[in-house]
């Protein structure tokens, strides 16, 4: 768009409409400006609509008026606003606006104004139409959620731009007054230090104030006049602007200090005076000094640096010689009086013509992508080139030591941009003077002369000449005198350079120019020439257009493309004057965007690894309000399987991403439950010219430091750093984009009065191409083989490569270009570089590649370079949110977690189709090295696949592979055909290499595109792109981690069972299946097609009915799983995503319910076996998946296993390439890693090997558990059933823990009743003789039962308390008797042998229980006659000991007498003098000590006391003694009956009554009866016959004691009284 007088004029270019606004504007139109990224954020802030495309800023002596520039298709309409500011009489001669809405204006009294809009109508966010603007503006937007308040958009109406400015902004007529405008519309003067009070403080008052609050350097910034050019820098925020005396100033638009950069007042950074620094510069350059002179005297003066040295400063402008002649005329300048900008103060459109040699016309941006270093070049007057920098002095200095890679990870705010900050004083880096030109017959003869000074680097200064741009005419007669430089436009960009000269001065009525074009130095070819004094640089044009180039080492080549235009030789534009200059401004496509924001990573930050996981909290369906009162989307309750309502399908695809409608999380299902969305992918791409939203970018402080979040127990995604996130521009070489320069997007428009004429750069790639298509014979042609010889073999094959595979190549171009590419490609030898170590003879050899390689190598990177080392996926946690208005309280809780993806569909295509074509013509051209593994015995042994950490090894290592491959032992000279044998085996390989690279990159390419189509449907479920997050591309395709992720993800995305109910899964699910099988077979491994269709069947066996078709359905089910489980060799996968949350878990139902909650693909298949009620196939794909992680292998059952489909396009050696589990490194490893498989932590989540492991084994557990707890006859028989199927495994570490995990979990009978020898041996290993004892029992093995029991019982090695020997004499007894009664089959003891074993068992049991008397009594007895020596008494507790040891080493010792005469008893042992004392001993036990008053009671218990052992006192008469009892109370004869009842009953009646001597017990029991009598006062107890009764309690007969009696009245004695 161009103003003419009080019109403007606008071009589409597309086809090539001219339309004119000519109503609007009154008067003269000095500057517009149109913006096509200004009218986003302009929309934002509720401007214009969003159907406005463009936003254009008119500019006139009296007002700036903001406008919309809307296509509606047929025409353009250039609707004017409200917002118009009124100049005050300052014009604004120039005007920039930002891609954040900032509008920045150059004034005519050089200050620098801004123009502030703002639209001030706001409603609260109370609907969900308004949550739902807030939401896409957060995933769609600027990665901002705003839900307080927001503002509301005008519009654009229908109707006459009159009609809709009236109806939209009110009347332009003065309906609205000034003070409204201002209010909306303001002007900012961030020049001055008075700048708000200027309009109403006189000029004098003004200049006082800013002397003196001013400081210095807004001082030298106010000497720069009138501004007429300003640049923007976008990528450093930065602003400079021209003034008409040639002051440039710089301007920081990011205050460094403050964490946001927008609406921030610019900060002026730098002054640069460009004439009096310029001078300065050629002044040393002629005088020949080797150092730039010093300028911190001013500071206005830049700093001065000679980066190539004084050489290639003099070089640039033409040697010594040169820079005084420019000096000269500079001098010739100023003498003729003219002072800058004198003819401009009438019209303020002039400004920029009236410039001298050193007056900068205008200034241009450096991008990134052109240098690290420069930011700005100014054209002057005299078409010289200053290179300026406004980076400090440190940054320079490192960007040329390490090209421009820093480590940005300390910076704060945004890295980048703290390191690219402006410096306080400007750098004049060099000076650069155009072609020599000169116009001595008139406009039609201009001739471009070479400068003698320049013809020889090394000779600098040896001969007189024309220095480079110095128009060598004198002024003519007549003509004017006014100063005016030959440039009267220019334009420069990417090194193209393009001026508009006034050569003919003395024409004053015809003011056409002459177009002279400088190319870029990359676009030359150097040959030697004939001599040895110069080098000639000729440039080949595909058209007719005149080109030449000066000689030396820098200069640089032109061409004048107005030459032969019309048949003519005039180089000169007609229509007059030249207005502008501008290329044609197409939109940079978004793989161009990526290729020059790539700057390679530093190894410190390649060495980072994987970015941890995202693992967002699991959606729990619950319960809402009734239908009616919450939500405004329901479905309807269905009982049907596979119905799914159009509002759930509207509203899945919405939470998507896809379409449009309310961001509802809340819709009702069957059952009241809701439904929620995980993940939603956004629109905006990091392709995209924003790039990725800051949402998930990492924060760091003011101090560098980065900042820690907040706490929150909802999980957050890893923050990624900003050299992640917004790559830097890496400058490269001019060759290599060409590939993604299509033809005529380096066009170049000049507009003058005659129209806009387009002027198109031919590319090399384009002369290429030409070339191609003229030769008849490719390898015989000299304009091919010149090309090659020029730009060299690599290059040229780089080219034809990009030729071969660009879409916009024709069949036939295709074809010359592969067969340029064979024909020219060279081949690989071995150099002899030196004598070598004397063993190996290729030690003296080194390897250069062919041409044909180094160019598929140059080509290859290239192609990679725009998403190699950028991250595939950017995912950010969802936010929560809630509406405050009750209404709709209940609708929004969160939203979904934002995924972010680098590409869109159309820039994956266009990065897809050249390695597809690529991999074509390897396929077609180069088939003997990809077919197989080139010097391979297997075909998956190349060295490249025995390294576990890489999938493809980096192109660098190849050489070592192959040394390691030659045959080392040889040590005989190597012939030259043995020589190209091994080149050639080397260069294969490394091609072999570079074709698995692009099959990779291809196939990760079209895995992105399959998984980001199957999340926008809703029949599928989610993908799980937090396992992709902060991915790069390489990391995807180099890195076993990487391919892992994938394969958790797509075994997710075919083994979750969310979405059941939906009817169309399996055809959709099929077609996905189907395209990844064919299209990323090496990432869609078997494994996951396998997971697929095994669920598939099993869901298919679940929706029929019980059936003889539902059971092989189920059969199917389960060999498809068996088959997939071989193939789950990822720990991660297996164990599942969330066994981060505590890496200490061991026990197996926690592990077990981590794995189902997870949705491990294992989990998901054992669940869904267990609903078809196929035990078999549970544990069997258990325990194959187990064999993947150190379990026992399970040998391959083609019966219950299906096979695998093969792919047609994979080659052999590719299958199963990648999908191989870890192995230990070869010995040739140097990365230091542990090449323990179980220490080896994978896929970006804490899981081992061994933890895969335990979950195989947990899940079994799991429902073996499940099963026997909730108890029925068919839960019972499937428990059964599954625990015999792993029984009969032959992992014995699992079986171990098979039987742990069931003697842990009490089911003890369970475990018992398994049958198996390994059962049997795990119970010995426990060395737990009762369980064994139970396994005996259970299976009627009594005899071996029996036997463990007696061994256990007279174990001596073990200390055995007595009472479990006593139980185990017990159950050997029992066992010993089952077996005499139902003897088991194969136990070879026969009956008498039982029975003698029964017999000894017993006679030692009865042993046992007096030993175990004999220490209860010891251990209850508190008197210290009983304390025992330690050895005697662990003897006692813990031994089994002898009768005899028992009464003499404690029955007798310690007197007790029961026991001993017990002992007697069980021994038979008739010593009846001793068997009396003991009963007498036991007697006066009970009695003594004790006093009586009775003399015959004194005599007769002293007399009793003699014949025991017992030594207490017997006291007559009275006793004190409180211990001592009194005898003549009687309460001693209930103690003494217990005790002779109890122990009468263990020894009467067995065998041996001599133990038991009535006589004796009668007569001393009878005479102690009338004693007590006797001396008792209480004489009605006499008639009672306690003895009598006792001896009855005990047993005797009565017979018995009656005769007792009898014998005792015969012997004399004194009867008892009756």
């Amino acid at each position: 768009m161009s103003p003419v007088d009080s019109a403007l004029w606008a071009w589409e270019l597309l086809d090539l409409r001219e339309v004119s606004f000519r109503s609007f504007v009154r008067s003269l139109v000095i500057h517009v400006h149109l913006n096509l990224y200004l009218i986003k954020h302009i929309i934002n802030k509720g401007v214009f609509k969003p159907s406005v495309q463009w936003c254009v800023i008119v500019s006139t002596p009296s007002e700036v008026i903001l406008c919309a520039l809307q296509n509606d298709g047929d025409s353009l309409r250039l609707i004017p606003t409200r917002f118009i500011l009124p100049t005050d009489n300052v014009p604004m001669i120039s005007i920039r606006g930002t891609k954040d809405g900032r509008i920045f204006m150059g004034g005519y009294d050089g200050c620098l104004y801004e123009m502030n809009y703002e639209h001030e109508q706001y409603v609260s966010m109370n609907s969900p139409r308004d949550i739902e603007e807030a939401i896409d503006n957060y995933f769609d937007g600027d990665g901002e959620l705003r839900l307080d308040s927001k503002r509301t958009g005008g519009g654009v109406l229908s109707g006459g731009k009159r009609v809709l400015s009236a109806l939209t902004f009110g009347s332009l007529d003065g309906d609205v007054t000034d003070q409204y405008r201002r209010r909306k519309c303001r002007k900012i003067n961030h020049s001055s230090v008075a700048g708000g009070i200027s309009s109403v403080v006189p000029g004098i008052v003004v200049k006082a104030a800013v002397g003196i609050f001013g400081s210095s350097l807004e001082a030298a910034a106010r000497k720069g006049g009138p501004i007429v050019s300003i640049a923007l820098d976008e990528e450093r925020m930065c602003l400079y602007t021209l003034g008409a005396s040639g002051i440039i100033c710089t301007y920081d638009l990011l205050d460094a200090t403050k964490s946001k950069k927008n609406d921030l007042p610019p900060r002026l950074a730098s002054v640069l005076d460009s004439v009096a620094t310029a001078k300065l510069y050629l002044d040393s350059v002629s005088r020949g000094r080797m150092y730039p002179p010093v300028t911190t005297q001013s500071i206005a003066l830049g700093t001065i640096t000679f980066p190539g040295g004084v050489t290639s400063a003099q070089a640039g402008v033409g040697g010594m010689e040169g820079a005084r002649e420019i000096m000269k005329r500079y001098d010739r300048e100023i003498r003729l009086g003219n002072s800058a900008g004198a003819s401009s103060k009438s019209n303020p459109r002039e400004m920029s013509n009236s410039a001298g040699i050193l007056h900068p016309v205008s200034i241009h941006l450096v991008g990134g992508e052109e240098s690290k270093s420069l930011t700005l070049v100014a054209v002057t007057g005299g078409g010289l080139r200053y290179y300026l920098s406004s980076l400090t002095s440190s940054y320079m200095s490192s960007a040329q030591a390490t090209q421009g890679s820093f480590d940005y990870a300390t910076r704060e705010n945004d890295s980048i941009l703290a390191r690219t900050r402006p410096s306080k004083k400007m750098t004049f880096c060099h000076v650069r003077a155009p072609p020599p030109y000169t116009s001595p017959d008139g406009n039609d003869r201009l001739k471009i002369e070479v400068a003698p000074s320049t013809t020889n680097m090394l000779r600098l200064g040896s001969g007189s000449g024309i220095p480079p741009g110095i128009h060598n005419n004198p002024t003519p007669a007549g003509a004017s005198t006014e100063k005016k430089g030959d440039v009267v436009r220019s334009y420069f960009s990417k090194d193209l350079f393009v001026l508009a000269l006034d050569v003919d001065k003395r024409n004053q009525d015809e003011k056409n120019n002459a177009i002279v074009v400088a190319l870029p130095d990359t676009a030359t070819r150097i040959t030697a020439s004939t001599d040895n004094t110069s080098t000639a640089i000729t440039v080949h044009n595909g058209n007719n257009t005149l080109s030449s180039s000066a000689c030396g080492g820098i200069s640089e080549t032109f061409i004048l493309p107005m030459t032969g235009i019309g048949g003519t030789a005039s180089p000169v534009l007609s229509g007059g004057t030249t207005f502008d200059v501008s290329s044609q401004n197409n939109r940079q496509s978004s793989i161009a965007t990526l290729f020059i924001n790539s700057e390679t990573p530093t190894d410190s930050k390649l060495q980072i690894g994987l970015m941890p996981s995202f693992t967002p909290l699991r959606s729990r369906p619950r319960k809402i309000n009734p239908p009616g009162m919450s939500s405004a989307i329901a479905a309807p309750n269905s009982q049907g399987r596979g119905v799914i309502s159009s509002a759930l399908s509207t509203i899945s695809n919405y939470l998507r991403g896809q379409g449009h409608g309310y961001q509802v999380s809340t819709v009702l299902s069957s059952g009241g439950m809701r439904q929620s969305s995980t993940y939603r992918i956004s629109r905006r791409h990091g392709c995209d010219a924003r790039g990725f939203s800051s949402s998930s970018a990492e924060i760091l402080t003011r101090l560098g430091s980065r900042a820690t979040p907040p706490r929150s127990t909802a999980p957050k995604s890893a923050r990624l750093p900003s050299w992640v996130m917004k790559p830097s521009a890496a400058p490269m070489s001019y060759q290599s984009s060409l590939h993604l320069t299509p033809p005529g997007s380096d066009s170049v428009l000049v507009l003058n009065a005659g129209g806009l004429h387009f002027f198109t750069n031919s590319s090399l790639l384009n002369n290429l191409a030409s070339v191609l298509l003229r030769a008849s014979n490719i390898a015989k042609d000299d304009a091919v083989r010149n090309f090659f010889t020029s730009y060299g073999y690599d290059e040229g094959c780089a080219m034809c490569f990009s030729l071969a595979t660009s879409s916009s190549s024709n069949s036939n171009l295709r074809a010359k270009a592969e067969q340029a590419i064979l024909t020219h490609a060279h081949t690989p030898s071995m150099q002899l570089i030196g004598t070598g170590d004397g063993r190996d003879p290729l030690s003296a050899y080194k390897f250069q590649p062919s041409s044909l390689y180094e160019g598929l190598v140059k080509f290859s990177s290239r192609l990679l370079r725009p998403f190699w080392y950028k991250v595939a996926v950017v995912v950010t946690e969802g936010k929560p949110i809630q509406s405050q208005h009750s209404l709709y309280s209940n609708y929004y809780a969160a939203v979904p977690a934002k995924v972010e993806l680098l590409l869109d569909d159309i820039t994956l295509n266009e990065i897809r189709r050249p390695l597809m074509m690529l991999l074509d013509i390897m396929k077609k051209t180069f088939n003997r090295v990809v077919d197989s593994i080139p010097g391979a015995s297997k075909i998956d042994s190349m060295d490249i696949d025995l390294n576990p950490g890489l999938i493809t090894t980096t192109l660098q290592k190849q050489s070592r592979a192959a040394q390691r491959g030659a045959n080392s032992t040889q040590l005989h000279d190597l012939t030259l055909d043995e020589l190209k044998k091994v080149a050639f085996q080397r260069e294969d390989r490394n091609m072999h290499s570079l074709y698995r690279l692009w099959s990779r990159s291809l196939q990760l390419l079209d895995v992105l595109s399959c998984l980001k189509h199957a999340h926008s449907s809703p029949a599928l479920p989610e993908v799980q792109f937090g396992l992709l997050h902060g991915l790069t591309f390489c990391q995807l395709v180099t890195t076993f981690e990487g391919q892992q992720r994938i394969e958790i993800v797509l075994n997710a995305l075919f083994s979750q069972s969310d979405n059941n109910l939906v009817s169309d899964l399996s055809m959709e699910g099929d077609a996905l299946a189907d395209m990844l099988s064919r299209q990323c077979y090496l990432y869609f491994s078997a494994a996951s097609r396998l997971t697929y269709l095994g669920f598939k069947s099993a869901r298919d066996a679940l929706a029929s009915a019980p059936s003889h078709q539902r059971a092989l359905l189920s059969s199917k089910a389960a060999a498809y799983l068996r088959a997939a489980a071989r193939h789950w060799h990822d720990p991660a996968a297996v164990v599942g995503r969330l066994s981060t949350k505590n890496n200490t878990v061991n026990n197996w139902l926690e592990i077990a319910q981590s794995a189902i909650d997870s949705d491990s693909p294992l989990a998901l298949a054992a669940d869904e076996l267990m609903k078809l009620g196929n035990a078999q196939g549970l544990a069997d794909v258990c325990l194959i998946c187990a064999g993947n992680f150190g379990g026992v292998k399970v040998p391959r059952d083609e019966r219950k296993e299906l096979g695998e489909t093969p792919v047609e396009e994979m080659f052999d050696w590719e299958k199963g390439l990648y999908q191989q589990p870890p192995t230990k490194q070869s010995s040739d490893n140097t990365s230091g890693q542990s090449s323990n498989n179980r220490s080896i932590v994978v896929s970006g989540i804490k899981a081992t090997p061994s933890d895969a492991l335990k979950a195989c084994h947990s899940l079994l557990f799991y429902y073996i558990s499940k099963l026997l707890g909730e108890g029925g006859e068919v839960n019972q028989g499937l428990a059964v059933e599954l625990l015999g199927v792993c029984a009969s495994s032959s992992d014995l570490t699992f079986l171990r823990s098979l039987y742990d995990q069931l003697l842990d979990t009490n089911i003890v009978d369970t475990l018992l009743r398994i049958d198996s020898s390994t059962l049997e041996k795990w119970l010995k290993e426990k060395n737990d003789r009762n369980l064994l004892f139970k396994y005996y029992s259970f299976h009627g093995r009594n005899t071996m039962a029996a036997t463990l029991m007696q061994k256990r019982a007279f174990d001596t090695d073990e200390k055995i308390p007595l009472a479990e020997r006593i139980e185990c004499l017990t159950r050997s007894a029992n066992a010993y008797s089952s077996s005499l009664e139902s003897p088991a089959a194969g136990e070879q003891v026969s009956v008498s042998d039982l029975r003698n074993r029964i017999t000894h068992i017993k006679e030692q049991l009865d042993v046992a229980n007096i030993q175990q008397r004999v220490l209860t009594v010891v251990k209850s007895s508190a008197s210290e006659s009983m304390n025992l020596e330690p050895e005697k008494m662990d003897a006692l507790s813990f031994s089994l000991c002898s009768i005899s040891d028992i009464y003499n080493e404690y029955a007798a010792p310690l007197n007790l007498f029961d026991i001993c005469l017990i002992i007697m008893e069980t021994c038979r042992r008739n010593d009846r003098s001793h068997i009396a004392t003991l009963w007498r001993s036991i007697i006066c036990e009970e009695l003594l000590p004790s006093s009586t008053k009775s003399r015959d009671a004194f005599e007769y218990l002293i007399e009793l006391k003699d014949g025991s052992i017992i030594q207490d006192d017997i006291t007559f008469g009275e006793s004190t003694d409180d211990v001592m009892q009194q005898f003549d109370n009687g309460n001693w004869i209930l103690r003494l009956k217990a005790r002779v009842k109890e122990l009468g009953k263990n020894l009467y009646g067995k065998g041996a009554d001599y133990t038991f001597p009535l006589d004796l017990l009668l007569e001393t029991l009878e005479g102690l009866r009338q004693m007590q009598i006797e001396a008792s006062s209480d004489r009605n107890g006499a008639s009672h016959p306690w003895p009598a009764q006792t001896m009855i309690d005990v047993g005797v007969p009565y017979y018995e004691i009656l005769a007792t009696y009898d014998r005792l009245r015969q012997a004399d004695h004194t009867a008892p009284s009756r």
